[in-house]
């Protein structure tokens, strides 16, 4: 059951609706109101359920100017659930204004941890990730794309990103370029009907991704850098 006046992150499905955990029906069965990234994602999760709430859409230019009016309504007492298109909110998401106003009005934020693209990729991957470093999606522009990847060139653990299918291939290319031909994994459209891994060189999975056709959202793992002996 949840408590007036607080501000929930709630975890949803990257794919699967069956992945989402009870605590999550529950608290958003009980909230007043749900703040989401895309009323069209949201309303799939809650008539899947059987749950009826009023939804507030908010985005990466919409949210700072919309976080005024969803914190008075906490204050006043209202619970609200945060939560994103897929998966855990605030991460390559829309939801950290919000979070940082609720902290800085003495607000209550709690977590309705699950579902998380970076760490279901991590475990899978088979790159003995104990440690990695997630960035999410990549600029947008060339130059700054390398100037990321040379950042991150020398870190000896996996990297991940995500990536959409129009980019997907141009990025891995970027990474051979920048890397050398690391092995790597690719995961395409994780938990869903078109589910598929690829594991290789990143050669091999630019090789084998120009076969296909590219569809759905892409999370890329890149293994860390050698240490020399």
């Amino acid at each position: 059951m949840t408590t007036s006046g607080i501000l929930y992150v709630v975890a949803t499905p990257i794919g699967n609706l069956q992945d989402i955990t009870i605590r999550a029906v529950e608290v958003l069965k009980d909230v007043n109101f749900v703040v989401a990234e895309s009323s069209a994602r949201a309303l799939k999760i809650l008539n899947h359920f059987g749950i009826h709430k009023s939804i507030l859409t908010i985005n990466s230019y919409s949210e700072e100017r919309k976080s005024k009016n969803i914190t008075e309504r906490i204050g006043r007492g209202e619970s609200c659930a945060l939560i994103t298109s897929a998966g855990t909110p605030c991460i390559s998401d829309p939801g950290n204004i919000i979070v940082r106003r609720c902290y800085e009005q003495g607000l209550s934020v709690r977590v309705v941890p699950g579902p998380s693209a970076a760490v279901g990729a991590v475990s899978i991957s088979g790159l003995f990730a104990d440690h990695f470093v997630f960035f999410g999606f990549l600029p947008q522009k060339r130059s700054k794309v390398k100037k990321v990847l040379n950042e991150l060139a020398s870190v000896p653990y996996p990297a991940i990103f995500f990536e959409s299918p129009r980019r997907v291939i141009k990025t891995l290319h970027l990474i051979l370029e920048e890397w050398g031909n690391r092995e790597a994994a690719l995961f395409k459209e994780m938990t869903k009907m078109y589910e598929e891994v690829l594991r290789g060189s990143i050669e091999d999975l630019i090789e084998r991704l120009g076969a296909q056709e590219l569809k759905g959202e892409y999370t890329i793992i890149v293994a860390g850098r050698e240490k020399k002996a």
